[in-house]
Parts: C-alpha cells; sequence; structure tokens
C-alpha cells in the first residue's frame, strides 16, 4: 500500500512542483529496499531510508514492540509546521487520497 501511495504521488507531483510542494518519503527499509522501490515505482521524489526508526520515532510512527515503521502521511508548511496528518497505521490498505492531499497543499 506504501508503494501505491507513492506512485499516485508520483502522478501529482507536476502540480504539488507548480504548488512549491516539495514531496519526501521516510520509509523503515533498509537502503537497498529503498532504491529498489525508488527504481520500480519511477520515483522522482527522495525516499529516505530509516531502518533504525529514528526519524519516524520522532514522529511518533514506530511501533516499539515489533520493531516495525507505521503508516503516516503528513503535509508540513515549510518551516516544518504540521498542517495535515493522517494516521494510516492501523488501517495499511487506506490511505489518504492524492486529492485531498492536493486540496491541503493548495491551502498553503
Amino acid at each position: 500500500w506504501c508503494r501505491a501511495q507513492l506512485g499516485k504521488l508520483q502522478e501529482v507531483l507536476p502540480e504539488l512542483d507548480r504548488l512549491g510542494v516539495r514531496v519526501a518519503a521516510v520509509s523503515a527499509d533498509d537502503l537497498d529496499g529503498a532504491r529498489q522501490m525508488v527504481a520500480r515505482k519511477g520515483l522522482t521524489f527522495p525516499v529516505l531510508s530509516d531502518p533504525q526508526g529514528t526519524m519516524l520515532r520522532a514522529w511518533g510512527r514506530w511501533d516499539q514492540a515489533d520493531g516495525l515503521g507505521l503508516a503516516g502521511t503528513f503535509v508540513l508548511r515549510a518551516d516544518g509546521a504540521p498542517v495535515f496528518f493522517e494516521d494510516d497505521g492501523e488501517r495499511y490498505s487506506k490511505r489518504p487520497d492524492t486529492r485531498r492531499i492536493l486540496e491541503v497543499a493548495r491551502g498553503l
């Protein structure tokens, strides 16, 4: 489901670029896994590898008991303040529609 969402973000990337919005993803995969996903999906935005969960923990997106990253979608202002967050952790198959992300981006 992460891969599908990343592919959909790639599709709307030109519009996000026009809005001045930059896209980046954080993956709990190791560097090779993240690189493979970028190549498979043809992603042109950064996909960061965080297998130890350093950044994911900082954002509260790490399941300590299972040692796994939790899915979540954020939209941040240029100053780093979050303006949108959807907790996808329990509903891994349901991610925010890219139309919703575009709507939030247009409001920045």
